[in-house]
């Protein structure tokens, strides 16, 4: 029997700025990133313009972006005071990425709550979304 492919939606966190030392988030925080790059570092042949510390879902298969980003969320919610103090200090941008990969025109909900929308509003972070259709 074949399996059924459901579409997959990946949810990352990424805090950004041009030049800080993704240690002290984690320290901070007391989260282990998925990742980070620093400014200048060439990564797959580009010159990383700026720092980044993600945390990332990783692409999993679901019909609700709600599901990944409360994932995220689970893990980083009670670090507004946190965040606020390292977006002051070193002037860090936070972003929600979130990329949808949509297979056999399985679309998923997208649907952000109360909870998402003010956690992101109270740490001034941007959510982006990326549609992908195969």
């Amino acid at each position: 029997m074949d399996k059924i492919m459901h579409s997959k939606v990946s949810v990352e966190f990424s805090i950004i700025g041009n030049t800080f030392d993704p240690n002290i988030i984690t320290d901070t925080i007391l989260v282990n990133p998925t990742g980070f790059y620093l400014k200048g570092e060439i990564i797959r042949g580009i010159e990383k313009k700026e720092t980044c510390w993600f945390l990332s879902t990783g692409y999993e298969e679901t019909l609700d972006v709600k599901e990944q980003f409360k994932k995220i969320l689970r893990v980083i919610k009670d670090k507004t005071n946190d965040f606020n103090q390292l977006k002051s200090q070193y002037n860090l941008d936070y972003k929600f990425f979130i990329v949808i990969g949509i297979e056999q025109n399985q679309t998923p909900a997208i649907y952000l709550d109360n909870e998402i929308i003010e956690f992101a509003n109270g740490i001034k972070a941007e959510i982006d979304f990326d549609l992908y259709i195969y």
